[in-house]
């Protein structure tokens, strides 16, 4: 088996994977909500305390891997190790306290690798694709099986929780600020066609799938993954009423996404409104399955002298 270790902003996970017929397979899954991003303070660094839960939980995946026969281990990290003041400082002391090299994914890699990841478990030649983080976003528009434009975005679930809502969920006031600054971000992206294809919208990664399932449970869609933005623009409007049920909601679907859910369904309408969206099609496989397989393909070749766009 080959484990893949992702720290993420909000979550840090360990799969292990078997390749059937060249296909990635998850055997284990291990989540740890660590809230990463949380531990970011005003001058950009992580906080002590966020580093040694870090050091913590990746001590715990080293006592895992010792009793797991494994092949391989790819370690990467994203948004918070790769925005921190400090990120570089943290990556070695991981190397030196628990062996893991880790790799810092560029915004425009880990919006790459989510592409090569969704197509893993298969979905249309052409659209936008979306990785909603605890801290970025990532997006890229493919056409006919390529990446045209691959960009990334400082703002996730987590640290628009941590900027803008003051109780658990966001007021109606606080969303509007949180949708006013996701448009802000993605007006920063220069687009280099005007005729890119943005419809469907691909939805990869823990936030997706924990949104496909509350679409799911609200609208009784069965086992499909696919739901419109007028679904999503029915849900979010709870917020401006009683918000009981919709804790009640998440809490069965998605309990340690509690406080960041909705700013991440927020980043989703945000992004769709903005770029004339229609519909969502959540995808099961995402950065982890994709950077699994590059890394499979180039693993003897320097890994950002790997990067291709070509499916």
């Amino acid at each position: 088996m080959i484990a893949v270790i992702d720290i993420g902003s909000n979550t840090i996970r360990l799969v292990m994977y078997t390749i059937e017929n060249g296909q990635p397979r998850s055997m284990l899954n291990k989540k740890y909500a660590v809230g990463l991003a949380g531990y970011v303070d005003e001058s950009n660094r992580v906080r002590p305390e966020g580093v040694q839960v870090l050091l913590s939980v990746l001590s715990d995946i080293k006592s895992i891997l010792d009793y797991i026969p494994h092949e391989r281990i790819f370690p990467f990290g994203t948004a918070t190790l790769r925005n921190s003041v400090n990120g570089p400082k943290i990556v070695e002391l991981i190397r030196k306290t628990c062996g893991f090299d880790v790799s810092v994914l560029t915004g425009e890699e880990e919006a790459v690798f989510s592409y090569h990841g969704a197509m893993q478990s298969g979905i249309g030649n052409s659209g936008l694709l979306i990785d909603v983080g605890g801290g970025s976003t990532e997006l890229a528009f493919f056409r006919e099986k390529t990446v045209i434009q691959a960009a990334s975005v400082p703002l996730g679930s987590l640290n628009l929780y941590k900027r803008y809502v003051d109780g658990l969920l966001p007021t109606p006031k606080e969303a509007k600020k949180i949708k006013k600054a996701v448009k802000k971000s993605l007006e920063s992206i220069k687009l280099l066609s005007d005729d890119l294809i943005t419809q469907p919208i691909y939805c990869v990664g823990g936030t997706a799938r924990a949104a496909a399932l509350l679409m799911r449970q609200k609208y009784s869609f069965g086992v499909g993954n696919e739901y419109t933005v007028l679904h999503l623009k029915d849900f979010l409007s709870i917020i401006d009423g009683d918000t009981k049920e919709l804790m009640h909601d998440i809490l069965r679907v998605a309990a340690d996404r509690i406080h960041t859910i909705i700013p991440g369904l927020l980043i989703f309408q945000a992004v769709a409104k903005y770029y004339g969206s229609s519909s969502f099609i959540t995808s099961q496989y995402g950065v982890r399955e994709g950077y699994l397989m590059h890394r499979l393909k180039s693993d003897d070749i320097p890994e950002h002298s790997a990067l291709s766009y070509e499916q």
